[in-house]
């Protein structure tokens, strides 16, 4: 469930930017080892911009440097939880397991304080007695509350989550609508924030305290809060991060969800773009296996989602969120054409929303499939619409540079054909004009063994220059590459002793 716009309106999240030079006085005392003023100066900006994850890596840096490890551990992880795409966390995480524990620091621990507030935990389920122990096995003291919102369970799935001490099960039926489902289950929660957890979900062990802990960060922005989790998808053996999951929200807020399926969170009134929002992503890690491929035949998923956003583009033709995800849907069914057409309507319809900022969703799909059908100009066209908007994306970098060596790699197998040719039409040529002979004896040949050589053809490249220094020792272009070619085949040789791997 990608969220479809993101807005933020709050002025306090906003200074932000303005502080930046500020921050830069930090960094100063940092660099010339005022480690004491550094930590002065960032927990004076913190109590200002507490939701800064970059005042909070700084912060941690002057204590790491004081030796106060333990404090430093604590808000290296409140840095991680407000980015958790960040870098850093390795290599600070090293750096901290040789970090003395460091004196109690009872101010820091006083920054770290968060509002308490209380969260619910929502678990919608259906036939998932596959997953739904391990599911609430790993909530257990994350939150408030627990509501299992069980639609039309046939198996096991309502026994066993009703084995479970404080867990309060909500009994509704199918009508071909998530948030109707969603919404009713609202409908039974009373506590300050709602999380919602798949069946097929866990929660990481490490992220029970943080369930509470960002619920407390962001309670007291003006606009409706709306998180992302990190969902860890299980697929074919290795694992893909996704940060774009809306899951977490204030119930204090006049919020409903919206959506046949791909539920998204948005103004219980008018539409998701009638009202701003602030959306960022935290550290609560889901473990999920629903992507599998073995449960998605299971469960007939992509089909039954293809109609439902049949349904939503019909009842909601404007909406650009509805026809990416219909886009996505008809691409995963293998059904390209009917791909494009959707991510174009999306388009479309986006310019009409100022607010809709899943842009990347429609360009990125839409490179894939040109890509797919090796329509090379028609992906770097669309990856340059991308970085116009966004500069710093790395995904349209990374499909720029295949659309142009793809196209490259087309170009040169035409520049080959056209050199052979060009041999061959001395055979028929016979123009007013004289062209070039050396063309046919050796200039083509050349140029031949330059493209070899240019795409790793070593062997190939060799054997053409030889041949023509053998057989026309006055042509100088071939000494040259055949020098520097001899010394790369040279370096590919395995050295006296060793074993080629």
């Amino acid at each position: 469930m990608m969220g479809p716009h993101v807005q933020s309106t709050d002025d306090s999240l906003n200074r932000q930017e303005q502080a930046q030079g500020r921050w830069e006085h930090i960094v100063a005392n940092l660099k010339e080892q005022r480690f004491e003023e550094a930590e002065r100066l960032a927990v004076k900006e913190l109590r200002d911009q507490p939701l800064a994850a970059q005042l909070w890596v700084l912060l941690g840096e002057t204590l790491l440097h004081q030796g106060h490890g333990a404090a430093a551990q604590l808000v290296f992880n409140r840095a991680w939880l407000l980015d958790p795409e960040a870098s850093w966390v390795a290599g600070i995480m090293q750096q901290l397991q040789m970090t003395p524990i460091g004196p109690q620091r009872e101010d820091i621990a006083a920054l770290l304080a968060v509002k308490k507030v209380t969260v619910t935990i929502g678990v919608l389920v259906r036939d998932d007695e596959r997953t739904i122990h391990r599911c609430l096995s790993s909530l257990e003291g994350a939150a408030d509350d627990i509501v299992v919102v069980d639609c039309e369970s046939k198996d096991r799935t309502v026994e066993i989550a009703e084995s479970f001490p404080g867990v309060r099960v909500v009994r509704t039926t199918w009508k071909d609508s998530f948030a109707e489902l969603r919404n009713e289950g609202l409908a039974h929660m009373h506590t300050d924030w709602v999380l919602w957890v798949d069946a097929d979900e866990y929660l990481h062990p490490d992220d029970r305290s943080a369930v509470r802990e960002a619920a407390g960060l962001f309670d007291a922005i003006g606009v409706p809060p709306i998180l992302y989790i990190w969902q860890m998808n299980q697929v074919q053996g290795t694992v893909l991060h996704e940060f774009s999951q809306t899951r977490m929200f204030s119930l204090r807020h006049n919020v409903k969800y919206h959506g046949r399926v791909h539920e998204q969170v948005g103004p219980a009134e008018g539409d998701l773009y009638s009202a701003p929002a602030f959306r960022k992503a935290v550290r609560i890690r889901l473990h999920h296996d629903g992507y599998e491929q073995a449960v998605m035949q299971h469960k007939n998923k992509i089909q039954r989602n293809l109609r439902l956003l049949g349904m939503m583009v019909q009842e909601e033709p404007d909406n650009p969120g509805w026809w990416v995800f219909y886009g996505r849907e008809s691409l995963a069914a293998g059904l390209p054409d009917q791909a494009l057409e959707a991510l174009a309507q999306a388009e479309l319809t986006a310019r009409n929303k100022p607010s809709f900022a899943r842009m990347l969703d429609v360009y990125m799909l839409t490179v894939k499939i040109r890509l797919s059908r090796k329509e090379w100009a028609l992906a770097e066209q669309v990856c340059l619409q991308a970085l116009e908007r966004y500069p710093d994306f790395p995904d349209a970098k990374f499909y720029l540079a295949t659309a142009k060596m793809n196209k490259a790699f087309a170009q040169i197998r035409e520049a080959e054909q056209l050199l052979r040719q060009s041999k061959d039409d001395f055979v028929t040529y016979r123009g007013n004009v004289a062209p070039d002979h050396e063309i046919a004896k050796w200039k083509a040949d050349v140029t031949l063994a330059d493209i070899a050589r240019s795409v790793g053809r070593f062997a190939d490249a060799a054997n053409i220059y030889n041949r023509i220094g053998e057989t026309y020792p006055y042509v100088q272009q071939v000494r040259k590459p055949l020098e520097l070619l001899e010394e790369q085949l040279a370096k590919l040789q395995p050295q006296k002793g060793e074993r080629r791997s």
